[in-house]
Formats: structure tokens, C-alpha cells, sequence
């Protein structure tokens, strides 16, 4: 069975819609944080790479694997992280994904100017509703990270929203680096 490790949503300039961990990568991300710095050093060209016509499908790190698709014509970018290569169980989340951002609510909505009313009612629509019915017929949805809201790949327009997504994560996770560091 295929599960949704993760989801990121962000603007063609890179700036974060919503992003979350839905189950162990930020715990395997604790257990090799020199492999994580590296990819998202490596990975943080995306959103340009994406909007220049270039294509990068999916990249792999430890047991899930990441999957890049630029889905709407606003220049949304997606990027979702699966237990397992599974493209079906890709294009259900991309489509899902897809639909409620084409919703009259949030479609060509400025994302640089958010409220946390839209905010809540985007993250609310989507794991709530549109994820639960995407994966239904591939072993079901649910949020099992094990940092909760603390999650380093957990960002939103509203708490970032200058931040390029790929700065976002890198910076909670220097910060979170440098707590484990201290405790030591």
C-alpha cells in the first residue's frame, strides 16, 4: 500500500501555499540530516527549472520518493512525497490537489496576500476533504507525523509568506538542528 509521505503546494515564485509531513520522513530526515541539507540545497532550483519548460519527475530519498509536477496554469507547483514509486496513487493527490485550487475561491488568488481565514479554509478543504477522497481507494489518508505541528516541512502562506518554500524548510530545520545540538 502507498502512502502520502508528504505534500508541498507553492506559487511559481516558490512562495509556500501549504506544506506538511504526513509520516516518517521528517524522522528518517533526524537520521541523516546531512542527506536532507544536500537535497534541499540540490532541489531548491525547482520552481525556476519548473517554469523555464523543464521537466524533473521524481528523485528519491531513503524510502520515499518525490514526485514534481507543475499542475495549474496560474504556475502552481506540487510536490509530493510517496512511501513507494506509484504513479497512480501520484496523480490522484495531483488532481485532488488540482481541483481545489481551480475552486472560484482560490483560484487566481494572490497567495503573497493571505488572511488566516483563507489559510485555514484551504488547509481544512484539502485535508480534510479533497486528500481523504483522493487516497480512499489506496489505503486511506491520515496525518501520522510523528513531530505534529512541529513537522519542519509544515509551513503555509500565512506564516511564510516573503519566504521562498525551499528557505522556509531549510530554515526550521537549522533551527531545529541547532536545539538537538544544545541538548547534547
Amino acid at each position: 500500500m502507498t502512502r502520502l509521505e508528504y505534500l508541498m503546494v507553492y506559487t511559481q515564485s516558490g512562495l509556500p501555499i501549504y506544506s506538511k509531513c504526513y509520516g516518517n520522513f521528517c524522522k528518517s530526515a533526524f537520521e541523516s540530516p546531512e542527506m536532507l541539507a544536500g537535497l534541499l540545497s540540490a532541489i531548491e532550483t525547482i520552481p525556476p527549472t519548473l517554469s523555464e519548460g523543464l521537466s524533473l519527475q521524481s528523485i528519491s530519498m531513503g524510502p520515499t520518493t518525490m514526485r514534481f509536477s507543475k499542475v495549474m496554469p496560474d504556475g502552481h507547483s506540487v510536490v509530493i512525497g510517496l512511501s513507494d514509486e506509484n504513479p497512480e496513487v501520484a496523480e490522484a493527490v495531483f488532481n485532488a490537489v488540482e481541483r481545489i485550487l481551480t475552486l472560484d475561491k482560490f483560484k487566481s488568488f494572490d497567495w503573497s496576500y493571505v488572511t488566516s481565514e483563507i489559510v485555514e479554509e484551504f488547509t481544512s478543504e484539502l485535508v480534510h476533504g479533497y486528500l481523504i477522497d483522493a487516497m480512499k481507494n489506496y489505503g486511506g489518508f491520515s496525518d501520522t507525523c510523528p513531530m505534529g505541528d512541529k513537522c519542519l516541512l509544515h509551513t503555509d502562506a500565512l506564516t511564510s509568506r516573503r519566504t521562498r518554500i525551499w528557505d522556509a524548510i531549510k530554515s526550521k530545520y537549522d533551527k531545529a538542528r541547532e536545539m538537538m545540538r544544545r541538548k547534547k
